[in-house]
């Protein structure tokens, strides 16, 4: 007799379990990992397509200056460590907690587009659209790490 156990049915099977004490753990190299990667990606396209990266501080009407690493880095721990509370909270309450969180994550993913898209006229569309593709391995990371590592066994 033969066990053969196909990946649908590993979701499945765990699809309720989010152990919390592993979850803070998975929730960091989340946030590492996306912070990491989107600095890599600020610093190669300032530097190979001089994408200027100059932006209102303070709020729209805010002086425009240099976007500075620290920002990019924050941009990203926050949303993780966001990610992974509702996470907890979803596995605390729900027997379908990563369905849901996926499904949220997707329409918060679509909504993260609203910030770099309104920024003022007088910031360069190359700046717009930089600051707007380090969504996308962002979210990645982060809902990947999360739903990937964040499963009991």
């Amino acid at each position: 007799m033969s066990t053969s156990t196909n990946k649908a049915s590993i979701f499945t099977q765990n699809e309720g379990v989010v152990p919390i004490n592993k979850l803070w753990r998975v929730g960091l190299i989340a946030a590492v990992g996306a912070a990491s990667f989107n600095l890599v990606y600020f610093w190669v396209t300032k530097a190979a397509f001089d994408i200027p990266y100059i932006i209102p501080m303070g709020g729209p009407s805010g002086a425009l200056r240099a976007l500075p690493a620290a920002v990019i880095i924050i941009f990203n721990v926050v949303p993780a460590i966001g990610a992974t509370i509702l996470l907890a909270i979803l596995g605390r309450f729900l027997s379908r907690p990563f369905r849901v969180f996926w499904i949220i994550s997707v329409v918060v993913f679509a909504s993260s587009f609203t910030l770099p898209l309104s920024l003022p006229s007088n910031v360069a569309n190359s700046t717009k659209i930089g600051l707007s593709l380090m969504h996308f391995p962002a979210s990645a990371l982060i809902i990947g790490v999360l739903t990937r590592l964040g499963r009991e066994k």
